[in-house]
């Protein structure tokens, strides 16, 4: 298992890819959260994400994006410290964070890499559903691995495949969000309402608002689909 670190939560995954982080353009990231963050070997802005990498003091190693919601002062900071640029014109198909997932399996095809995203939650829910189905097909050599801030966190489980979270403070609650038709063998312990090898279904998603037990930890597995463990702190 591998440990991965982020404030207030620790995660035991078996995932051991180098992971890849992305700030993207949505709820921005404090300054200090930012800072809290060592779990990439590589670290790409995505059109505004730049803001938070600039107000952080830390310089991404590659900005992508149109640079048409991006602060001229951020995105020209990146430019003028080394940032490896891609700019694209304003009139395109995709959106700026399916273009750097593109650029990212493009670069070493032939090594798998995990991929962690920041500044993704929150805003237009029209913002949010592309995000999370493009992070969940991003290509054979990616594997979508969450997607926190301070205020809220999901990781993505890809059976069979298992994990351990021990929060440091309770959660508001704890969900899990089913993203195939059926996700199967699905088991959650350590919380109020816990889960012995039951089915979720896409289209009925009922295993949400649950709680932490008495103790701070929480244990997921996940044998057939795709699972998201989501948290918040607040409600």
């Amino acid at each position: 298992m591998k440990t991965i670190v982020l404030p207030d939560l620790t995660i035991e995954t078996e995932c051991d890819l180098n992971i890849t982080m992305m700030v993207l353009g949505g709820r921005k990231p404090s300054a200090d959260w930012m800072r809290s963050l060592d779990l990439h070997i590589s670290l790409w802005a995505v059109d505004s994400g730049v803001d938070p990498c600039f107000e952080a003091g830390i310089l991404p190693d590659k900005l992508v994006g149109d640079g048409d919601s991006a602060s001229p002062e951020a995105w020209q900071w990146a430019v003028d410290n080394g940032s490896d640029v891609s700019k694209f014109n304003r009139d395109k198909d995709l959106t700026d964070f399916q273009i750097a997932l593109e650029l990212l399996s493009q670069k070493d095809e032939r090594s798998e890499k995990a991929l962690f995203i920041t500044g993704g939650l929150a805003g237009r829910f029209d913002h949010l559903w592309a995000t999370v189905i493009s992070f969940l097909n991003c290509g054979k050599n990616i594997k979508p691995f969450g997607m926190a801030d301070e205020i809220e966190g999901m990781i993505f489980l890809r059976g069979p495949e298992k994990l351990k979270i021990d929060f440091r403070r309770s959660p508001g609650a704890i969900s899990l969000i089913p993203f195939t038709g059926e996700s199967r063998g699905v088991s959650i312990k350590g919380v109020r309402w816990p889960l012995e090898d039951v089915c979720l279904e896409y289209g009925k998603p009922y295993s949400i608002s649950n709680r932490l037990a008495e103790g701070k930890k929480a244990e997921v597995s996940v044998k057939e689909g795709t699972v998201g463990v989501y948290w918040v702190w607040e409600i």
